[in-house]
């Protein structure tokens, strides 16, 4: 199939064209657009052999034919379309604007993100970032949906081929009583003892804790006596003060924890808590989202635990 004169004609020939139309001059059209005025000409005499009509006429003034009207028009919007769609692409990827929407685990949400979020805005205080509170279903939901770009928790459950995990740094766990507990004074506690204690569980259906459970009873042969469920780190860190029972937690929430309480590191094993940075696997980020996850694994991983 041979070309068509669509393909024939080009962006510069229309830039050309519209230069010459609201400046009524090939002298001036070339120097608002930086061009010798001979290649102005060339321009849409090539536009017109491709129409294969005049657009112009070239007497002692210039002025546009029939053809020549309709085209102008065309040559207007169609270059504003294009240096206006050009201009939003390069205020993305040179980062002055954007948007970034984070699905976030709550325990993340609230001790680890703040200051990332405080830092990003800092450095990019053009760019718009919406947190999102999330459970691990919801997580995956919100991306699936690509209504977040990206998630952060401790994990995302069952693996699927959709999603790209990247495991950002590994927290070790505390155990959480109150100041005047008999454990509260120690520099550590074993984990075979904490079998005898009344344990408060923090939101109970996040997928880490079948990992750390695990972990407590093939190291230990412990499975912690739950007395409480309950979903908000507030809610624990008062039952904890009331008496009723002690938390695991990763020791990152000690940022939030009321100071009448004490987190003393659990040993034998050293249980650990993974905090993963997740997006679809096949989809590109946005500049935007690209710069906040190279923020995130540079500031997660020199401000907290270990490399995972």
């Amino acid at each position: 199939m041979g070309r068509t004169v669509l393909e024939g004609i080009t962006l510069q020939q229309l830039r050309a064209l519209a230069a010459v139309a609201e400046s009524g001059s090939f002298t001036r059209a070339a120097d608002a657009l930086k061009m010798t005025q001979p290649a102005i000409s060339h321009l849409v005499k090539r536009m017109e052999d491709e129409l294969g009509q005049p657009l112009l006429s070239r007497g002692r003034k210039l002025a546009l034919t029939a053809a020549g009207r309709l085209m102008v028009d065309t040559a207007i919007r169609t270059v504003r379309l294009v240096d206006e769609s050009v201009e939003a692409c390069l205020s993305s990827s040179q980062l002055r604007e954007g948007r970034v929407v984070l699905a976030v685990a709550h325990l993340t949400a609230a001790a680890l993100l703040p200051p990332l979020l405080r830092r990003f805005q800092g450095e990019h205080p053009q760019l718009v970032v919406t947190l999102l509170d999330s459970t691990a279903e919801q997580m995956k939901q919100r991306l699936a949906s690509q209504e977040a770009d990206l998630a952060f928790g401790a994990d995302i459950g069952q693996k699927r081929s959709e999603f790209a995990v990247e495991q950002l740094f590994l927290e070790p766990m505390g155990l959480f009583v109150r100041c005047d507990h008999v454990l509260a004074s120690h520099a550590s506690v074993d984990a075979r003892h904490l079998g005898d204690l009344p344990f408060i569980h923090v939101n109970p259906e996040a997928n880490v804790w079948r990992t750390v459970s695990r972990q407590l009873l093939q190291t230990a042969n412990v499975y912690p006596h739950v007395v409480h469920h309950v979903s908000l780190l507030s809610t624990a860190f008062g039952l904890i003060q009331a008496g009723v029972g002690v938390a695991l937690l990763p020791r990152y929430v000690q940022a939030l924890m009321p100071s009448d309480l004490r987190c003393t590191p659990v040993s034998q094993p050293v249980v650990e808590w993974p905090v993963v940075a997740v997006r679809l696997a096949k989809t590109p980020l946005s500049p935007a989202a690209m710069a906040f996850l190279a923020m995130a694994r540079q500031h997660m991983r020199s401000e907290h635990g270990r490399r995972g």
